[in-house]
């Protein structure tokens, strides 16, 4: 490692040298809130005496790799949403001088500071971000800054990725430009953009820590970002697996990413590849760790792993959390487990859960264990999460139990009963079941539309009828308002009790449970009458809503819950 040295702007980007971000760090994350802190630290450079501090950068030299005439290569390890917001800024004055046609200035600043000006490597930027980040960087310098020819069609990108992280931060400095360096009439205020160019350039001072081909940049990186927890999990482990790469060549990164690393986290739906990690984690180290001791420990594992391999480990149960997160059948596996999987994808997400799951389906699929052990275990775990939900109980003590559930008890549906409820995590009994649905707030609830998927499901299939689950709202019979023939019929205590009954709460397409609202029932019937979901319809033959109609279908459903969702307690006599 080289000595500490303090530089400035200028003395970064000017000269013939180049900043890449490596394929394993975060994308670029960077809001208005930090663009607005750095660009205060700039302004706060009053004088030509005085400098503003704005931390330190980590860069690794790797040198001129290419002979002589090419630029010398940095590899960042830390600092890269600074650098290139930076980079983005002096974009920014860029821009701002070509709005105001003035092509010369716009070029010095984008030859000096943005790009390489001469030779092979004339148009190519000076700064790098990350693969996934790279379009939307050079899309800017193409589209905006054309004072100069770009060339960056040599340089690996994600053209697929759909992150918009430098694209938004764009916008945001050209608007801040805009509102600071010109007047009302669209003329450009020289004075105020000259000094913001002196104060950016030369009195802002950083740190710079550069590293030797040789040192160690995984473990610096780890240092300087897992100590102080400003990196997700998800982003330790991309770059630990990354810095196993030989030699960290560049050539190696970019291939491992685009064959193995990039198929592997974008099977991910959304943004769940940081919750299978943890998850993922459990399972290995059978719910012994915490989830702070998921990566060091995961690190540790993998010491003498191949990239490749520990990829292959992790995904193992990577297709079976997926379709928990947006459920489709996973191939392979019988359709009756295949439906348990995916009334789970559609109840309320208790993540908690999931490493049981994992390892109960992985095992199935394997198979290690049958299918009756399959779902029998999963319709205790349903019955388990559902009573629990109904009943208003938070999910807070669970993750202790099932993160080694699997290894306490199994697929022993037996096991499962007794491991799965402790001294301080009950399962509802049906006692309470009658009660929370008859007395308490269940349209405030979460489970509340699973319960009525979950009843069409179950009526449509003794009646031979087709499903319609799609997207609904949750509709009032009786309405919130205690107004019109309603308040004729309920009395305002019975309105307060009956209102957020479940017997009281019926599937509804949202363009139908706007309109009707506080419509009599008269009315109110003639739309549930056209209704796609048949419960819904069959209302629609009911003479009048009150009070004894409401406990009916309240108490019918009871019944028909206790039954769907049975008490997983073992009662002994």
């Amino acid at each position: 490692m080289k000595n500490p040295e303090k530089n400035n702007i200028h003395e970064m980007f000017d000269g013939s040298v180049r900043y890449s971000a490596p394929v394993y760090q975060r994308y670029y994350v960077w809001d208005y809130e930090e663009l607005q802190a750095l660009l205060d630290d700039i302004e706060n450079a009053a004088d030509e005496s005085s400098e503003q501090f704005i931390g330190a950068t980590v860069v690794q030299d790797f040198g001129k790799k290419a002979g002589n005439q090419s630029p010398n290569e940095y590899l960042i390890i830390d600092g890269q949403q600074r650098l290139t917001t930076i980079f983005l800024l002096i974009g920014g004055l860029s821009w701002s001088y070509l709005k105001a046609g003035k092509t010369v200035h716009a070029a010095t600043l984008s030859q000096t500071y943005l790009s390489f000006s001469a030779g092979k490597y004339a148009g190519m930027p000076k700064l790098l971000p990350t693969i996934q980040d790279r379009k939307q960087l050079f899309d800017i310098l193409q589209d905006e800054i054309t004072c100069i020819e770009w060339k960056v069609n040599g340089e690996n990108s994600d053209e697929t990725s759909r992150r918009q992280g430098i694209t938004n931060q764009w916008k945001n400095i050209k608007k801040h430009f805009s509102e600071s360096f010109f007047d009302e009439a669209g003329e450009l205020l020289i004075e105020k953009i000259e000094s913001f160019q002196e104060k950016m350039f030369n009195h802002v001072a950083y740190v710079q820590i550069t590293l030797e081909t040789k040192d160690d940049a995984n473990t610096v990186f780890s240092k300087l970002n897992y100590d102080g927890i400003s990196l997700s999990i998800a982003d330790l482990v991309r770059n630990d697996i990354f810095s196993r790469l030989e030699e960290n060549k560049s050539e190696s990164l970019d291939k491992f990413y685009e064959k193995t690393w990039k198929p592997f986290e974008k099977s991910f739906p959304g943004k769940s590849f940081e919750q299978y990690i943890t998850t993922y984690s459990f399972i290995k180290f059978k719910g012994s760790i915490s989830k702070a001791r998921s990566f060091p420990d995961l690190q540790k594992s993998w010491a003498k792993l191949k990239p490749a391999t520990i990829v292959n480990e992790m995904k193992v149960y990577a297709d079976i959390f997926s379709v928990l997160v947006e459920y489709e059948p996973i191939k392979g596996i019988h359709e009756d487990v295949n439906e348990r999987i995916r009334r789970f994808s559609l109840m309320p997400k208790t993540t908690v859960t999931w490493p049981y799951v994992l390892e109960l389906l992985n095992a199935f699929r394997s198979n290690k264990i049958t299918k009756k052990q399959a779902l029998d275990c999963l319709s205790i775990v349903e019955s388990f999460l559902v009573r629990r939900a109904i009943a208003g109980l938070e999910p807070t003590g669970l993750h202790a139990v099932f993160k080694s559930l699997w290894h306490k008890a199994g697929a022993d549906s037996i096991k499962l009963r007794e491991k799965i409820v402790t001294s301080t995590i009950r399962c509802p009994n049906d006692t309470t079941i009658r009660e929370a649905l008859s007395t308490e707030n269940m349209y405030g609830r979460q489970i509340t539309k699973y319960l009525l998927i979950q009843r069409e499901l179950n009526f449509n299939k003794t009646q031979g009828y087709d499903n319609a689950t799609n997207d609904f709202s949750v509709e009032h019979v009786l309405p919130k308002n205690h107004v019109g023939k309603w308040a004729l019929e309920y009395t305002k205590e019975e309105h307060m009790a009956l209102l957020n009954t479940i017997g009281n709460l019926v599937p509804l397409t949202k363009g139908q449970n706007t309109k009707i609202k506080d419509f009599d029932w008269n009315k109110k019937k003639q739309y549930f009458a056209g209704s796609n979901w048949k419960l819904t319809q069959k209302l629609s033959t009911v003479k009048e809503w009150n009070k004894n109609q409401i406990l009916k279908q309240t108490n019918e459903f009871i019944l028909w819950a206790i039954s769907e969702w049975p008490d997983i307690v073992v009662h002994k006599n």
